[in-house]
């Protein structure tokens, strides 16, 4: 095979693969929607109390600046 046709075919696994990982966890919840968001967010929650990821604050949120750049706008 060519190279590009092993990235390719490596690339249809890997998605492959995430597909029934996604099917299984989903399975777990019976499928339902609401259920499968819950357990999304509280994984989410655990890895943002874990300090150990950052994530990015919605266009809704004021973000969160770190107590030395507070300070630094206020003077």
């Amino acid at each position: 095979m060519r190279d590009r046709e092993i990235i390719e075919n490596t690339e249809c696994e890997i998605v492959k693969e995430v597909r029934e990982v996604r099917h299984k966890i989903s399975a777990r919840f019976n499928h339902d929607i609401g259920q499968l968001v819950a357990h999304y967010q509280e994984i989410q929650e655990e890895m943002r109390r874990s300090g150990k990821y950052k994530f990015a604050d919605l266009p809704s949120q004021k973000p969160k600046l770190p107590k030395s750049a507070d300070s630094e706008v206020a003077d």
